[in-house]
């Protein structure tokens, strides 16, 4: 259970590295003025699709880390 949490927890890492390159990108294209180009990559939506991806790993991980504490729990009992 505990490496599947870490495996979760470098999922998190992996998105959160692809938002920032995402957002670089985006920022780079707006500053140059090619909003064209950010509307072609669909950048904003697919921003917008790994925050909620990362969110909803954040949360698996709080569940399994929970369940992890719970069974230890139980065992010291």
């Amino acid at each position: 259970m505990k490496q599947m949490i870490k495996e979760y927890e470098h999922s998190c890492l992996l998105v959160k590295q692809r938002i920032v390159q995402l957002t670089k990108q985006r920022n780079e294209l707006r500053k140059e003025g090619n909003n064209g180009r950010i509307d072609e990559l669909d950048l904003d939506r697919r921003i917008r699709l790994l925050y909620t991806e990362h969110s909803e790993l954040r949360e698996i991980v709080q569940h399994l880390m929970n369940y992890v504490r719970r069974v230890e729990q139980r065992a010291e009992a």
